[in-house]
This record gives structure tokens, sequence and C-alpha cells, in this order.
């Protein structure tokens, strides 16, 4: 399953006409079978171990409106995050992917449980739901996802493009919020391939014990 979807990201990216990257795809593809190798146990405790970075981090605790995502079963699980963000009062925004675009759409009461998935089994905002975009009032803190990062900042993406394209916007448009990421420690690489395309992030959080 996670295979498939890794194809079908290749082939958005050939859609929006990013030439595929081998040694992209090659990272991928050692990601994609680290994290099939992870026990559901593994997930759980490095989740719990990311989840307690993050609501004590800096950057968390000074924003209050937050840009997240709604995790598979691949990644590190973020609802537990998404709810503390509400609990303590901040607005909370997810992706919403739709004709090759990506928004970042409000969390709403009772939002999570309604939300249909895409085919790359993504939960998000149906197209008529109106919620408030993030764009709107801007944003403190992004919580992103990917592939394969670097303590440094470096990020490989799913390939379609959509956080490259999303942050290159801020960052030509307005000031720009942190962006930390969250992954499983398997995720984490000493050196990842990126070029002039892609974003730079602030940080990663992980299970590094």
């Amino acid at each position: 399953m996670w295979v498939k979807h890794l194809v079908s990201f290749y082939c958005t990216s050939i859609k929006m006409s990013r030439t595929p990257d081998p040694a992209k795809m090659l990272i991928r593809e050692q990601v994609a079978a680290r994290i099939a190798a992870l026990t559901e146990e593994e997930k759980r405790r490095e989740s719990e171990i990311v989840y307690d970075k993050v609501i004590n981090h800096p950057h968390y605790k000074s924003a209050k409106r937050i840009a997240i995502f709604m995790s598979t079963d691949q990644e590190i699980n973020t609802m537990p995050i998404i709810a503390h963000i509400k609990a303590r009062g901040a607005a909370a925004f997810v992706p919403q992917y739709a004709g090759g675009k990506m928004k970042m759409l409000r969390l709403e009461a009772g939002d999570e449980a309604s939300m249909p998935l895409t085919k790359y089994g993504i939960a998000q905002h149906s197209k008529d739901m109106q919620r408030e975009d993030a764009l709107e009032n801007g944003l403190d803190l992004i919580i992103a996802p990917g592939v394969a990062f670097t303590k440094n900042g470096g990020r490989v993406g799913h390939g379609g493009g959509y956080y490259d394209k999303f942050l290159a916007n801020l960052r030509a448009n307005e000031s720009v919020p942190k962006i930390i990421a969250v992954a499983f420690k398997c995720q984490v690489f000493d050196e990842v391939p990126m070029n002039e395309m892609d974003q730079r992030i602030d940080g990663v959080l992980y299970a590094d014990d």
C-alpha cells in the first residue's frame, strides 16, 4: 500500500512538471522500507516522544495559529498534537489538496470525524466544507510532514511539491512562520538530496534516544 502511495506521488510530480530525481526516489524507497519494518508498538513509542517534544518546544508554546497535518499510519501520530492545540485554545489548520494546490484550512469541532480520505489515504476537508484559510490571518508555526530530513533543515517530501510551493509562496509574500517537521528516527539522515526548488525547514523533532 505504501509503495502504491509513493508511485501515486511520483505521478503527481510528473504532472506538475517536476522531473523525478533518482536520488530522491531512492531515499523514498529506503524510508518506506524502514517504516514498514517498524512495529506498531515502536510507532506509538516514537510518536509519544515526539508529542512531548512538540508541546514543550518554544516555537509551539508561543504559537497561536498552527498548521499541522492529518497523519497516516506511516507517519508520526499527529492526532494527540492536534487535540493539544485545540485544548490550549490555539487554532489548528490542516492541508486540503485540490487542483494541484494546497490550502491550510481551520479545523473546527468534529471535523476530524467527518473528513473524507483522498486517494492517498489522507483525511482532509471536503470541497463543500467552508473553513477559514490560514493565509487570511497568517500562521505562527507549521508542523510539516515529509519523507526524509536532516537535523540542519533538509527535507525531502513525497514528490508532489505541495509544501515546497506553499512555503515558497509564504517566503515571497509575508513574514515566514517557524517550520518544524515531526518524524520517526529512521527518517533522519546526515544528508538528503535537495535542489533549488526545495524549501528548507527550521528543524525536525524525532525520537533520538
